[in-house]
């Protein structure tokens, strides 16, 4: 518990006072401390929680790369289809950045591969888009369908 609220304090995300297990877990997440990670689900911390923008922790995790961190969120049970406030996936997010071990174990743990956000966009689009041509070969090969554009 001693480097949990070390790690929050040094991160500046929250005080000695205002500790909860989500924020904590929030935290852990941003920081990719994996161990930290499993320990606070094991306590208690619900992987499904948001941070302050309402970002999803998965989708965060997936965002930065890490995939440590993205495999302990869905070993604890997070919802691989959960979405931002635009809709953006972990899938998505993943997709986007050209992080191809994550999008594999996102597929491999059931993500929806034709999930659109707001934009009307999906991550093989989000991949194609950003030039992740054997990315978007292997969500086309687990079944993502590009959208239709509008005219």
């Amino acid at each position: 518990m001693k480097k949990i609220i070390f790690l929050g304090l040094l991160l500046g995300v929250f005080s000695a006072n205002a500790m909860d297990l989500n924020t904590q877990l929030t935290a852990a997440v941003m920081a990719g401390k994996v161990s930290v990670v499993r320990d606070l689900v094991v306590q208690g911390a619900d992987v499904n929680t948001k941070n302050s923008a309402e970002r999803p922790l998965l989708v965060l995790a997936a965002a930065t790369g890490n995939r440590r961190t993205v495999q302990a969120l869905i070993a604890a049970g997070a919802d691989v289809n959960v979405v931002d406030k635009q809709g953006n996936s972990a899938l998505m997010e993943a997709a986007a950045f050209g992080y191809a071990e994550i999008v594999n174990q996102l597929v491999i743990s059931g993500a929806d591969v034709n999930l659109k956000n707001g934009a009307g966009d999906g991550a093989l689009e989000k991949a194609t888009r950003a030039g992740n041509e054997k990315i978007g070969e292997k969500l086309t090969e687990a079944g993502a369908v590009a959208a239709e554009k509008k005219e």
